[in-house]
This record gives C-alpha cells, structure tokens and sequence, in this order.
C-alpha cells in the first residue's frame, strides 16, 4: 500500500494481485469506469487478476444526509456497544476509528480482502464470542433477508475456497470479512458501521433517527451453489427483480431505454466512486410506463431497500416512490440473466442502481455484481465532494 498527499486530499493506492473482476474477452462491452479503475486478467479463483488497481481518494462528507429515518439506533447502538465491550484493547483499537477518517469509510470494494485491504478486522482474528457479538450487532442492523444475504455471500467464498486452486485459501466465510466502528456509538451522534469483504460492502450510517446503507455491494460467484443439498443463491432477489422489470417492456420500451452513451463490462459507480458526480440521466421515463410496470421498478428498487429493517426500509421506499416519475431505467449490452454482460440500471433524483453479468474467473459462468446508492445519502451525507 502507497500513500501520499495530493492536492490536499488523501491518496491511498492499492496495488491488488488478484480478485473479482470482468473478463475482456467478450465483444458487446467496452470498459466502464469501474472496470478501468479495476483492470482485468486472469487470476485466481473469484476472477480478476494481475495488475487490478483500486484508488480510493477521501472526500468531503458531512452529516446532512437526506434520509426519511426510521432507524432503529437505539438496538443498533445496544448492539454495538455489546460488540466492543467484548475486545481487549488491541482488537478495539484495530476495530475503532474516528468518525471523520472518510479515507477508511470509504475504503470498501467487490474484490477479496487479499486483494483489497479492508479497515477494521478479519472475522478469523475475532474469538468466537468477539465474532457472534460482530453479527449480532448486524443481525439487529440489517432486515431478517438482509443479514441472512450477508451470510450467504460468505457462504459463496466458503465454496470457492472449496474448489481449490492458486489463491483458494484467500476466500471463506471467516478470513474474507471484516467488521469496522467509526465514532462512537450514540443515538444522538453520528457513528457508522461498516462491515465487507469479498463481493459485500454494508456502510451503514446512523445520525439520531436517519440512516443511510449505502454505498452497499453485492454480488456472488457463482450465482448460485449447493450447500447441505441446498440451493443458495444470495443475490437471488435483487436478480430476480431487476431482469422482470426490463422484461416487462414493450420492444418499443426496450429501444428506448437501451443506454446510447456505452456499453459496460462492469459497474459504474462501484467503489472507489465517491465524489458525488454521477452520469447524466438516461433512458427510459419511469412516467410513462403502465401501472403494472412501475410496479414491477418499486419491486426492483424494494429487493435493496428492504435490506434495513422494515420501518427505515418502508421510509426509503417511499422516497424513492416520490420521485418515481422523475426516475429512468436502462440497460445495456444485453438482458438476460444468465447473458454476456447484461446490464440494468434505476436512476432516480435519490437512487441509483446498477446490476451486471460479469465474467467468471473460477466458475465457468458469468456472476453477478450490484451497487446501490443513494445520491443525497451516500455515507449519510447529502452530496460528497
């Protein structure tokens, strides 16, 4: 790792030797901003290879953040409060940052921890009554299907780690994942939690009663796997949800809603994304879809959102369903869920999400990558810079 002062920001570069990324073989899709930022190659198991770059450069953040509330802080803090009481002063002092260090909370990604160093620590690193206090404090963070996603992404790098191969041992549900605190835990204060590792990023942000999950990434290679006899699939709602909606259009809808500014290989505003700026709006008018097609976008948009508990989760719902009328969707590349790099996107005044098909390093299909922000509440603040 390189850091230098530059401009009078924070520069950390991280050099990365491997980890998730997209293939440059296919012919529909020229690098996004994402992809560029991350390079390709091949690699070891979970895609991605030799020369992948991540820069993560600290911007401005203040605590203005335009959420609706309906955080449930008190049990968050309670929670939080009852993870730290259990470490010894070194692990705290590893775990704990200052609320103000937007360097490390930004400082999240899709590849694995060995590949991109996370802040805070390693799940392995905790003792079993360290690391059930880290996901009680999740658990009660996080809806039921939004903590039970999170263990299921973990469950994915358990099963690459299974498939064996140069840099398998780099995955699993323990040594890929960690747990940060920034500020100290108050219902009345800013703190934020954040907790990430291989194809997960929850930056959760909480200020009195407003709270903010996003950035938040998730994804899974491959896109679903058995375990015990049992299919998992942990990006299954978000997937499901965002191809039925471009499904649901007219070939005269489709035309108008294919993006006409690239084609992309990966997301956009991934991590490393964080100055605020987003691409100008295009595609499709939300406003002039039927009823049971802006159902289906509410549908798509809900499979994120319900990812806090249900009183935030129904009040960002309703935002976004707010400015509905003033949101597009779009794609690119192609459509399908298991095609070569399709493409989806919701771009409203407030939220923003992208879904992709991403090339397969280790599994012989395509996987998924998703990001999803939030325009006026990234990291709890109403605009980065």
């Amino acid at each position: 790792m390189q850091s230098k002062v530059m401009s009078g920001v924070l520069v950390v570069t991280l050099l990365a030797a491997g980890g998730c990324g997209s293939d440059d073989t296919t012919d529909s899709a020229a690098p996004g901003a994402s992809s560029a930022a991350q390079g390709r190659g091949p690699g070891g198991p979970g895609g991605g290879g030799m020369g992948n770059m991540q820069t993560f450069t600290a911007v401005n953040l203040n605590t203005d953040g335009d959420s609706p509330g309906g955080a449930n802080t008190a049990e968050v803090v309670t929670a939080a409060k009852a993870f730290l009481a259990t470490l010894d002063a070194t692990t705290l002092d590893k775990v704990s940052f200052d609320f103000t260090d937007n360097q490390s909370r930004q400082t999240w990604s899709n590849y694995p921890a060995t590949t991109v160093a996370r802040k805070g620590v390693a799940l392995k690193d905790l003792t079993e009554a360290q690391r059930t206090a880290a996901l009680a404090m999740l658990k009660v963070a996080l809806s039921d299907d939004g903590y039970q996603q999170v263990l299921n992404i973990q469950k994915s790098d358990d099963y690459l780690n299974s498939l064996g191969g140069q840099g398998a041992d780099g995955f699993g549900s323990l040594v890929d994942y960690f747990v940060a605190v920034y500020g100290t835990p108050s219902a009345t204060d800013p703190f934020m939690i954040q907790f990430g590792g291989h194809h997960l990023a929850r930056n959760l942000t909480y200020n009195g009663t407003k709270v903010s999950q996003t950035p938040q990434f998730v994804g899974s290679e491959p896109t679903s796997f058995q375990v015990d006899g049992k299919t998992v699939a942990p990006v299954e709602p978000e997937s499901d949800s965002m191809f039925a909606m471009v499904a649901a259009l007219s070939a005269d809808q489709k035309t108008a809603a294919k993006l006409t500014s690239g084609t992309y290989d990966d997301l956009l505003m991934g991590p490393t994304h964080d100055d605020g700026t987003f691409p100008a709006s295009e595609g499709l008018a939300v406003s002039g879809l039927s009823a049971a097609q802006k159902k289906l976008v509410t549908a798509a948009m809900t499979a994120y959102v319900a990812d806090l508990p249900a009183d935030a989760a129904a009040k960002s719902l309703a935002k976004y369903q707010s400015e509905l009328d003033s949101t597009k969707i779009a794609w690119a590349n192609n459509t399908g869920p298991s095609d070569e790099s399709s493409y989806i996107r919701i771009d409203g005044p407030s939220v923003w999400i992208e879904f992709i098909n991403t090339r397969s390093m280790s599994t012989p299909n395509i996987h998924y990558h998703s990001v999803y922000r939030d325009k006026t509440n990234d990291y709890g603040s109403t605009k980065p810079s």
